[in-house]
């Protein structure tokens, strides 16, 4: 059985695209590099979204080997996927691929007999959202390679039966949660853990965990980063020094992607709309500082314009902060405050917006809709964009509960 890997290209101007390959050979599979080319590239899609296009086609791929079939020979005789070959991929596509199995932890499954006994077994599957996506992608690829492969017998009976295989798959997804409807004030972070996580991050305080000055300062200037503006990691690392207008006291929040600057693998990305974003004298103090006391020594860091770089010994020194890096950070100031159990850097953008919402709640002369737009401008949404919604539930929550309380208080209850 042919071994399939992805692999990560970048060309000379910067794009960065990915294959799925032989990982005997190192030779792209045609039918999926066509599609992903036509289909996937072609729309402007971002890299990760081919990474996830590539994975889904990679599990239909070890599914053909799986049952001992060539869609590519079965498609050019004219037959497509029966029913019942359908239902096998859509059980197959909630699998854990052998190699995905080390990076997650299988479920533990109790079975109950008549007799009493139990036993259990470990089932590695995706969740639903993983499924679903992969069955998306495989309908599609079905769909273009069943087209593809049937040129000459071109009908509109040829076309039905293309959309019927196509339909087939697509209804036996699984059902997905609505994301608008969950709950996510949990994400936010606690005002106190948080203060208490930036005391102890800063330099030279006994509880730092990192002893490098300069990675303590760079990781202090992180965390008030994302604390006080609630900016994404991908905006975060795409920082460059020129995006720090100290004359007019502003960071630039920039879409770079394929930038041939950015030497990263994966490159960070923003995802939301570009804009200038104020900070205090404070921060551009702290910002000078880290410029021109900590980046500046490092030689490799006058090469490339990125804010934050690798400050650890070793070839990647002064190059820019990485993604993997940037996540070991995280991992590293997870526990050191009290119930501090799990920290992202996406629950400081729900921190700021929950902050932002008790702030304007003393403003009383803002309308709603003003507030509408400085929060969807601050965040990089759309003035029309309901985001703000799913932010600001915890405190949406908060001012129900109050409410209810003062109701309540309201009513003369009898006591015994």
């Amino acid at each position: 059985m042919t071994v399939l890997a992805i692999k990560h290209i970048q060309f000379g101007h910067g794009e960065r695209h990915k294959l799925l390959v032989s990982a005997q050979t190192g030779i792209p599979l045609y039918y999926p590099s066509l599609f992903i080319t036509t289909h996937v590239r072609a729309g402007g899609l971002s890299v990760s979204t081919v990474q996830a296009a590539l994975a889904a086609i990679k599990v239909l791929y070890a599914w053909q080997a799986n049952q001992g079939i060539n869609l590519e020979e079965l498609f050019s005789t004219g037959r497509l996927l029966r029913r019942e070959e359908i239902a096998s991929l859509v059980g197959f596509s909630a699998r854990l691929l052998r190699e995905e199995r080390g990076q997650q932890t299988a479920k533990v499954v109790t079975l109950k007999f008549n007799s009493g006994r139990a036993v259990t077994r470990k089932v590695c599957n995706v969740d639903a959202q993983t499924q679903f996506t992969r069955i998306s992608t495989i309908s599609k690829y079905l769909g273009f390679l069943a087209e593809t492969l049937r040129v000459g017998r071109v009908s509109s009976a040829a076309e039905s039966q293309v959309n019927t295989m196509v339909a087939r798959l697509n209804a036996c997804r699984p059902k997905v949660r609505n994301v608008t409807i969950v709950d996510r004030d949990e994400k936010g972070l606690d005002l106190n853990v948080v203060d208490q996580v930036l005391e102890y991050l800063w330099p030279d305080h006994p509880q730092n965990p990192f002893s490098n000055k300069e990675v303590q300062q760079r990781n202090y200037l992180i965390i008030t980063l994302l604390r006080y503006l609630g900016i994404r990691r991908g905006e975060l690392l795409n920082l460059r020094v020129e995006d720090v207008d100290f004359s007019k006291a502003v960071i630039k929040i920039v879409r770079r992607a394929d930038s041939p600057l950015d030497s990263r693998r994966h490159q960070p990305l923003v995802k939301t709309a570009q804009r200038n974003i104020p900070i205090n004298d404070a921060l551009q103090e702290k910002l000078s500082d880290y410029i021109l006391h900590c980046r500046a020594k490092l030689r490799q860091a006058k090469k490339h314009p990125y804010l934050f770089v690798t400050h650890k010994a070793g070839p990647s020194q002064g190059g820019p902060l990485s993604n993997s890096s940037f996540g070991k950070l995280m991992a590293t100031i997870q526990g050191i405050a009290n119930g501090y159990e799990v920290i992202h850097a996406h629950a400081f953008r729900h921190t700021w917006n929950y902050v932002f919402s008790k702030i304007i709640d003393e403003a009383s002369n803002m309308t709603p809709e003003q507030e509408q737009k400085i929060r969807a401008y601050l965040m990089g949404w759309s003035e029309t964009s309901d985001t703000a919604n799913t932010y600001n539930k915890r405190h949406i929550k908060e001012k129900a509960a109050k409410a209810a309380l003062e109701y309540q208080g309201a009513l003369k209850i009898k006591k015994d």
